[in-house]
């Protein structure tokens, strides 16, 4: 499913309107549908996470070990939303959507709790095998290839949720296509995230004050309404460090000896640890 209304030209921002089986606008460029339903609208080719990590991702996430993240996404949005009780529709876009696990969660989740508010739920990632997994996986939803780095692939004003879990943040973007008073959910790792597996297996730090950093960050266009902590303790077995070790950024800097660590592992108990913090706009 193509939202049309909400894109615009990443050439020249201009207005996308469906011919066919793709998307025009009026200065002429044009961009084809996918087979899956999605849109390519990355201007050029840019790397993003590989296919053997975002299967390893899909793999451990639909094993439920991130399902209390997920229910503590659905269940902040869902309340804010429940609030506003002449809402009849809501845009929502997961900036760095991945294979669209949280969307699709998200999405399934209101349906079935807020009935009769319409959702149109967009997500966008700079990984073509990534979109290509969500629009597959999740074809109630759009997706699309773009770069959260650069202008953002829509109008103004036209988004009322964004969700930028473990993504890129491109907050004058976020401002500029967010509805004023609209949401903003940002999820970051804590620092105690993974903190055994990280120390046993040598693997990449967490950034020191993340939290107070990301805050900042936000400041000028957002407010902080809320910070949701969630934590939890993961029993991993082999196979699922292997899992959690591919499906991050990890992935990149593993070497020999990180296999071989991997290997000597029968399993291991860690703690998953989570920042949810809600802003609004403006």
């Amino acid at each position: 499913m193509i939202h049309t209304h909400l894109l615009t030209c990443p050439v020249c921002a201009m207005p996308l309107s469906k011919v066919e089986n793709m998307l025009k606008c009026a200065s002429g460029h044009s961009f084809d549908i996918a087979r899956e339903g999605y849109i390519n609208l990355l201007r050029k080719k840019l790397p993003g996470d590989t296919k053997e990590m975002l299967v390893a991702r899909r793999t451990f996430l639909e094993r439920g070990y991130y399902r209390p993240l997920s229910d503590t996404i659905n269940e902040l949005i869902a309340t804010n939303l429940r609030d506003d009780t002449e809402r009849q529709h809501v845009n929502i876009l997961d900036a760095g959507c991945g294979e669209g696990y949280y969307l699709g969660q998200l999405q399934h989740y209101l349906s079935a709790q807020l009935s009769p508010l319409a959702c149109a739920c967009t997500g966008i990632d700079i990984s073509k095998e990534a979109v290509k997994m969500a629009a597959r996986k999740y074809p109630e939803a759009c997706f699309v290839v773009a770069n959260l780095k650069e202008r953002l692939v829509f109008a103004d004003q036209v988004q009322d949720v964004i969700l930028n879990i473990f993504a890129p943040r491109n907050v004058t973007e976020f401002a500029r296509i967010l509805a004023p008073r609209g949401l903003l959910l940002a999820v970051i790792p804590s620092p105690a995230h993974l903190l055994q597996l990280r120390t046993r297996l040598h693997l990449l730090n967490i950034e020191e004050h993340k939290e107070q950093h990301v805050i900042e960050q936000y400041a000028s266009h957002f407010t902080l309404l809320t910070t949701r902590e969630v934590h939890y303790e993961l029993h991993l077995k082999q196979e699922e460090v292997a899992l959690a070790v591919t499906m991050t950024p990890n992935y990149w800097h593993t070497t020999d000896e990180t296999h071989q660590a991997i290997a000597g592992i029968q399993d291991v108990r860690t703690e998953a640890g989570f920042t949810c913090l809600l802003f609004q706009r403006k």
